[in-house]
C-alpha cells in the first residue's frame, strides 16, 4: 500500500469549487442587500415628499382644488392670498422642488383624496432604472407603478 504524499488534484478542484460558491454567495447577498437599501431610501424620499406636501396643503387650508389652474395673485409676494390660490401655488413649488430634482424617483406620479375629514397622499414610482423622467401626473395610476406610499392626515 503506498501512503500518499500531497493534495490531489481532486481535492484541489473541490476546494476552488467551494471558494467560489462561497464568494458567488457573498456577492449576491451584498446585491440583494444593496437592492434593499436603494429602494428604503426610495420609500424615505417618498414618504418625506407625501409629508411635505401634507403640510402643506393644511397650512394653505385648501387641499381640495384643481392643480392645473394658475393662482390668481403671486403668493410669494407680502400681499395676502385666497386659500384656493394659496394652494396651488403650494403645490406647484412642491411640484418643482421634488419631480424637477435631480435625484428625484423614477417616473413618479402622485394624487390625494379628501375624505371625512381625512387628506391622504400617495406617491407611486418605478425602480431606479436609466428612465427618461416624465412630467408629474396627479391621477392615481400606482397600479401600474412597482412602489407607493400613501401618507394620510387630518385637515
Amino acid at each position: 500500500m503506498r501512503l500518499q504524499q500531497g493534495i490531489s488534484l481532486l481535492e484541489v478542484l473541490i476546494a476552488v469549487l467551494l471558494l467560489k460558491v462561497s464568494v458567488l454567495g457573498a456577492l449576491s447577498g451584498q446585491l440583494y442587500a444593496r437592492q434593499l437599501v436603494v429602494e428604503a431610501t426610495q420609500r424615505t424620499q417618498a414618504t418625506a415628499m407625501a409629508t411635505d406636501w401634507l403640510n402643506r396643503m393644511q397650512a394653505a387650508g385648501s387641499p381640495d382644488v384643481v392643480f392645473s389652474a394658475q393662482p390668481g395673485t403671486d403668493c410669494f409676494s407680502g400681499t395676502p392670498c385666497a386659500p384656493v390660490d394659496a394652494a396651488i401655488w403650494l403645490q406647484q413649488q412642491w411640484q418643482s422642488q421634488w419631480f424637477n430634482a435631480p435625484l428625484s424617483l423614477a417616473s413618479a406620479g402622485y394624487c390625494h383624496t379628501v375624505s371625512g375629514g381625512q387628506l391622504q397622499v400617495t406617491i407611486h414610482w418605478h425602480r431606479r432604472q436609466l428612465l427618461q423622467q416624465t412630467a408629474p401626473t396627479p391621477l392615481c395610476d400606482a397600479a401600474e407603478a412597482d412602489f407607493s406610499v400613501s401618507v394620510q392626515a387630518s385637515l
